[in-house]
């Protein structure tokens, strides 16, 4: 089977050199266009780390957002680096949302033939309480997804 539009979703951990490995193995053999996305909780999703009781939490949370945002650009960034050093092209992507809905939904919009994503992400006590998010692409791709751990 050759996957000729690949994603590869990047979280920024340790882990996602491993998924970003994989996908530039899966993009060099079907000489596919691969595209990587780092996906931005939603407002809702996002932790508020610090606010005071004179209402700066709006302010803490859009600083917050801006530095979520300005850590995925980076993470991208070198990603695409060391893709451009594989000598392949490939697009970068910021996604907003719940991560897994928005990995598949763009997916899906996108006609992607497969989804490269870590096992493990930022933390286990995080996947605890949310579930991981790999699980969730899994379950909710109309795709392969290709699991790295």
């Amino acid at each position: 089977m050759r996957f000729e539009r690949i994603v590869a979703a990047l979280d920024g951990s340790p882990h996602s050199q491993r998924v970003l490995d994989a996908a530039i193995t899966q993009a060099r053999q079907a000489s596919g266009g691969l595209t990587l996305v780092h996906a931005l909780p939603g407002d809702s999703q996002a932790p508020l780390m610090f606010a005071d009781m004179a209402g700066s939490a709006a302010q803490m949370r859009s600083e917050q957002r801006e530095q979520a945002r300005e850590r995925g650009k980076a993470i991208l960034a070198h990603a695409r680096e060391l893709v451009v050093r594989e000598g392949l092209e490939c697009r970068t992507l910021l996604l907003e949302g719940d991560p897994a809905r928005a990995i598949c939904r763009h997916a899906e919009e996108h006609h992607v033939d497969l989804i490269v994503i870590g096992s493990r992400g930022l933390g286990t006590v995080k996947e605890l309480m949310l579930g991981s998010v790999s699980h969730k692409v899994a379950q909710l791709a109309a795709m392969p997804v290709l699991i790295i751990k």
